[in-house]
């Protein structure tokens, strides 16, 4: 990254091969395609083409539950309840995605109700669609949708869910063109999520780099090193990245144990907490995904507290004194490790 400048005082880099990786739960090629958004969106029509483009099998949770039920879900709804619709709904989304490499449009409501199974071993794309649009195509199919009628309901329901389609999203789709274009910006936006999804965690203090001792840790910030980290890994390993910061133990401990089922692998640089925190250590050990742990300095070259790492024997390796490419290394190492 251009005028990034970086110090560490001569000190001398390492990398330690600490264990034998772990296996994952799902191969990334394998992770369902989910298309969440307002009924009228363009789900089904947008999934569809996508999965016959990858060729792999489609399916729309709504006709699942068509199919199974012998009704519409408009019926559904105005017979029997919503409440009876949605457990029905949950049952259907459960064995959906229970699947592997599929595209599965899910109902508007999906994400709301049934969330918790969207998440995990899948990529799920929000598609959104311009207002005007999805009024539109309800009126050229009246009765399809029993739950968004008129613009009001749908401004009702675009209030109740939009906090809830992007709490899931992994991409996000614009449907304002033509099924085309928006099918090539899906295929374009989950390709890096099908080859790997890596997390990197940092603990207490880092989000104060350029400012804490410039001497030691530089003076490129933390928005630096996230910048340098997500760029690099889409642009030159094609792959997805997220990146978190933490001052707070617990916090870092939930995050570790989300990525179960959501993430590959982790880069983990625990700050202060790499010398003392046993909960941190117990919850990298207590998942089946590998995780290196990272130091922007040399740890063995500095105070004697900084020298002992309780969180590395649950790492696949640890690597300091690399400055920030310490990061784009061991995600390196994951890729190698994950055999991707």
């Amino acid at each position: 990254m251009e005028n990034m400048t970086l110090s560490f005082s001569g000190e001398k880099s390492k990398v330690n091969i600490l264990g034998a990786g772990r296996s994952n739960l799902c191969k990334p090629f394998e992770r369902n395609i989910i298309l969440i958004g307002l009924p009228g969106s363009g789900k089904t029509t947008i999934g569809k083409r996508a999965a016959e483009v990858l060729g792999r099998e489609f399916y729309d949770s709504d006709a699942e539950i068509e199919a199974r039920e012998g009704k519409t879900c408009a019926e559904i709804i105005n017979g029997e309840g919503e409440q009876k619709f949605r457990a029905i709904e949950q049952e259907v989304i459960k064995e959906l995605t229970g699947k592997k490499g599929t595209v599965i449009a899910m109902g508007g409501g999906a994400p709301v109700h049934s969330g918790e199974y969207l998440v995990k071993d899948s990529v799920v794309a929000y598609i959104q669609r311009k207002p005007e649009e999805i009024v539109k195509s309800f009126a050229e199919n009246p009765g399809l949708r029993p739950l968004s009628q008129t613009a009001e309901d749908l401004e009702r329901l675009m209030i109740q869910r939009q906090q809830h389609y992007f709490g899931r999203l992994n991409v996000l789709i614009h449907n304002h063109f033509d099924v085309e274009t928006a099918v090539n910006q899906l295929l374009e936006k989950v390709k890096p999520h099908l080859k790997a999804r890596l997390l990197v965690i940092n603990g207490p203090n880092l989000n104060m780099l350029g400012v804490r001792e410039p001497e030691i840790y530089g003076s490129a910030s933390y928005e630096d090193l996230t910048k340098l980290i997500q760029e690099t890994c889409y642009n030159e390993r094609g792959i997805a990245v997220a990146c978190y910061h933490s001052n707070h133990e617990g916090n870092i401990i939930d995050t570790i144990q989300d990525t179960l089922g959501r993430y590959d692998g982790i880069v983990i640089n625990p700050g202060a907490y790499t010398h003392y925190s046993y909960a941190i250590h117990d919850a990298l050990k207590g998942i089946p995904v590998p995780a290196i742990e990272v130091h922007i300095s040399d740890t063995s070259r500095r105070e004697e507290f900084r020298r002992i790492s309780v969180t590395a024997p649950a790492c696949i390796a640890q690597i300091a004194g690399k400055g920030f490419g310490g990061y784009i290394d061991a995600i390196d190492i994951l890729l190698k490790e994950l055999d991707l």
